[in-house]
């Protein structure tokens, strides 16, 4: 067995990895750049089994639908194998579509192309075997700020390799990571980590179930709430939702992000009632609405409605599009009114090179606060993935900007630092 991080060694998102055995192929993540990453996606180089000639022995494998790790799908070969997580494909083809309509025509293209694409994708489901001539692979499902997120086992040439995606031990399913571990990733030879927060260790100040616990306090404390916050952050946006019925307000939020909801609803509510929203609820508390905008005017609160809500209060969530800001500019003028930020905070500082200035232009107008915590692990819950696993041959760093930080804070495993494009024989 043979590893080869392609991109990703000495940086976060845009990461690729594969794994070669007697000439089959298994490929993990194929992402875009981050913004404001020091290398071109144009300097990236062709790769055999992936972007160019035989195909026939490879397969690429997605472990979630964030863009740093499925955006150039692409720019594979066409009849390529490409797998992701069964739902993860659904909450994709929702996010793409809507792209695929935005003004900028070149953007706008390259969304159809994905979609085009995505209609070859297979999917899989948790702990359901994938076979690429003689390596095999598990999907773990894991907790991340993407729904339906997956670790990899990938076994070959008596060697079993732990893939871990992005993952954390702060979400509301992360007690699971522990005794899954226990139970599916033993005797594994080699561990290839994400170490997103390495070097961020105020990154995870609250557990998601706080930050759920703390909304519901505001939401109490004010009647009007306004949430910036990602529509793919699933279990975020289910937590939102949570804490305003608790809190005894209604819940608003467009057209777009129901059908996320709808997608992620459907298929797991009979598992927990954490996923089960009541969508024609007529309980004034904690009520469920569906935004919807008239001929592309800015959304607004019309007709019986804006009594309705004024009266009950609302948590209603929004991104940073223009058609918002009519709500915005009159509710953020009220005493009652709190608006807040739950994505990180890297997107709104201009020093960060990844920052979006879309983002900054769209929250700056008005008075927040800052409600977040990471999609990724801290070093406690790293070392606690790699005490429990103990890998008998060493550690990879990837998905990182500080690979070497590894070195320092986990001094009882054997670390292994690659440079991107070098091969590495699994001995």
């Amino acid at each position: 067995m043979k590893i080869t991080i392609h991109r990703g060694t000495n940086q976060i998102g845009g990461c690729i990895t594969e794994i070669e055995s007697n000439g089959y192929k298994v490929f993990i993540d194929f992402g875009e750049q981050l913004p404001g990453a020091e290398n071109n996606d144009n300097q990236l180089k062709q790769i055999d089994g992936l972007t160019c000639d035989d195909v026939s022995k490879s397969a690429l494998l997605i472990t979630h639908y964030h863009g740093d790790h499925i955006g150039k799908i692409c720019d594979t070969v066409s009849d390529l194998l490409i797998y992701v997580g069964k739902t993860a494909l659904e909450i994709y083809k929702c996010l793409e579509k809507r792209l695929s309509f935005i003004p900028v025509k070149e953007e706008a293209e390259k969304h159809r192309k994905i979609l085009k694409r995505l209609k070859t994708i297979k999917t899989f489901n948790a702990k359901q075997t994938i076979e690429v001539g003689e390596i095999i692979v598990t999907p773990l499902f894991i907790d991340h700020s993407a729904f339906d997120a997956y670790m990899f086992i990938v076994e070959a040439d008596n060697k079993r390799v732990l893939n871990t995606g992005d993952f954390r031990g702060h979400g509301f399913y992360s007690k699971v990571l522990v005794p899954m571990l226990q139970k599916y990733a033993q005797n594994i030879d080699y561990i290839i980590s994400e170490g997103s927060n390495i070097e961020r260790p105020d990154a995870v100040l609250q557990t998601e179930q706080e930050l759920q616990k703390d909304f519901e306090k505001s939401f109490i404390e004010n009647k009007y709430n306004f949430v910036m916050v990602s529509s793919t952050n699933v279990d975020r946006v289910f937590a939102l939702y949570h804490a305003a019925k608790r809190a005894g307000r209604c819940f608003v939020c467009d057209t777009y992000q129901t059908k996320i909801l709808k997608i992620v609803s459907e298929s797991h509510k009979e598992h927990t009632t954490f996923y089960d929203i009541d969508y024609k609820q007529k309980n004034p508390v904690g009520r469920f609405l569906e935004l919807k905008r008239i001929a592309k005017k800015d959304y607004d609160f019309t007709g019986r409605l804006k009594p309705y809500l004024n009266e009950h209060g609302f948590c209603m969530l929004v991104r940073p599009n223009d058609s918002f800001k009519t709500l915005l500019d009159e509710y953020s003028k009220l005493k009652e009114t709190k608006i807040y930020y739950s994505m990180w905070k890297g997107y709104l500082d201009k020093s960060n090179t990844a920052h979006n200035q879309n983002f900054i232009d769209f929250i700056k107008p008005y008075k927040y606060e800052y409600k977040h915590t990471s999609g990724h692990a801290d070093v406690k819950t790293l070392g606690t993935l790699f005490d429990t696993v103990k890998p008998k041959c060493g550690i990879i760093p990837i998905h990182t900007e500080a690979p070497e930080k590894f070195k320092e804070l986990f001094k009882g495993h054997n670390i292994i630092l690659l440079q991107d494009g070098s091969v590495f024989d699994c001995v």
